[in-house]
């Protein structure tokens, strides 16, 4: 691909700021052992911070899509934005063109399912899900999100033997110290009422 390397400037910091999305509320939330680096006044500051207003990041990537209409990695990356913004349609619409283009990417799937779960759509997100599995049964990140869609649909076996099998794969990761967290909140429920979402 030939990028401007604006684009690839605004592709890093995409995926720096879904990794924080990701991550941050984890910290936030102090799901592990481990006791948090920041003070509960830094984290209330951390949480009642300005909105990040995304145009610019979601003009680059139609920029790229109108450009290279072909690029499923530019869909998804707008559809990344969608998602980390509450705009589940829109990114379900991003999700869809991507895996169009290139339908063997599990984190496509995973991605259109967790959108399809925002949304309430429950059997098309565990569609999605499991048609990412599909393609890599190891995929840690579906493997988490669809033990969630079991738990939260009461099937607690179901989500168990997913969690620990993301455990499993690497038990040394943030996927793996996520699945950790479920287990144990599966294990003994209300010892920690701030278990994370779906990642």
């Amino acid at each position: 691909m030939n990028f401007k390397s604006y684009y690839w400037g605004i592709i890093a910091a995409v995926g720096v700021l879904i990794a924080v999305l990701v991550v941050l509320p984890n910290v936030i939330q102090g799901g592990s052992d481990d006791a948090s680096p920041h003070s509960a006044a830094d984290l209330a500051a951390m949480q009642q911070s300005e909105p990040v207003d995304y145009t610019p990041q979601i003009e680059a990537y139609q920029e790229l899509v109108a450009a290279n209409p072909g690029d499923a990695v530019a869909f998804a990356g707008l559809g990344e934005i969608y998602l980390s913004t509450g705009r589940y349609s829109e990114a379900v619409d991003q999700f869809d063109q991507a895996i169009a283009i290139d339908g063997n990417q599990a984190a496509y799937h995973g991605q259109l399912g967790e959108a399809y779960y925002a949304m309430g759509m429950v059997d098309i997100a565990v569609r999605e899900l499991e048609a990412g599995l599909a393609i890599d049964a190891n995929y840690q990140p579906i493997l988490l999100d669809l033990g969630n869609v079991y738990t939260q649909s009461g099937k607690q076996d179901k989500a168990r033997q997913l969690w620990q099998k993301a455990f499993d794969i690497n038990p040394t990761n943030r996927y793996g110290h996520v699945a950790k967290q479920l287990m144990a909140e599966q294990d003994n429920p209300g010892a920690n009422a701030n278990a994370p979402e779906l990642p």
